[in-house]
């Protein structure tokens, strides 16, 4: 797993010197996910990452005010997102730690977050996975693809769920359901792009939170 994912990112240019191009690719990308945790966490609070990659996420999220943490198991990505936040001069925490045992980290986080991370995982794996989350932090975001993806990079070993069926995975976590929603324009199909075009944002919105979109998400409230 840690292979392929710093295959994946350096197909995305993270290693190279043009790898900013890509982090602003991917904060416009997940805007409305950084404002749902805006929503639920103002600035000054403490946010945890868990499966950060090159850190962008969390060097936008620093940018906002956040003290952000951020952790993966591939040593390489979390050298490489230490140097690029210290070239950004933005004050994000990155480690090397294990997904199933965060129990090496210090003190209490407002939110934890992971962005198709999770869906890699078999359903029972996901729930433990989220369980762990919970036991530090106060609310949990689970991002996901959805079957849409298949029309941008293809779908290999993901999981997919619908945002009912997400929920129902935070829920047996032992958290509290408290926001589900969706994000990303799509834009493959003829069908697609007439949608964009003609459908109001306020309905196009609508169907986004109902999985008409790249991804899903669901915030849960640990108990």
């Amino acid at each position: 797993m840690a292979d392929r994912w710093r295959e994946f990112f350096d197909s995305y240019g993270a290693f190279n010197s043009d790898w900013l191009k890509s982090a602003v690719a991917h904060w416009g990308f997940n805007e409305v996910l950084y404002g749902m945790i805006q929503r639920y966490c103002g600035p000054s609070s403490r946010i945890l990452d868990v499966g950060c990659g090159p850190g962008w996420s969390d060097m936008y999220l620093a940018s906002l005010g956040y003290n952000v943490v951020g952790v993966d198991n591939e040593p390489t990505l979390v050298d490489l997102a230490n140097q690029q936040a210290q070239r950004l001069g933005m004050v994000a925490e990155f480690k090397v730690a294990d997904a199933f045992d965060l129990s090496g980290l210090e003190g209490r986080f407002d939110l934890a977050f992971s962005c198709g991370v999770l869906e890699h995982f078999d359903r029972d794996v996901t729930v433990q996975l989220l369980k762990e989350q919970a036991k530090y932090s106060n609310y949990v975001l689970i991002q996901i693809p959805t079957k849409y993806t298949a029309y941008t990079n293809g779908i290999s070993d993901e999981r997919i769920y619908t945002v009912n069926e997400l929920a129902a995975i935070v829920s047996e976590a032992g958290m509290d359901v408290v926001s589900t929603f969706g994000y990303g324009d799509l834009a493959a199909t003829p069908i697609h792009r007439a949608s964009r075009r003609f459908l109001p944002r306020a309905a196009l919105r609508f169907l986004q939170n109902r999985g008409y979109a790249y991804c899903i998400a669901v915030i849960g409230r640990s108990r």
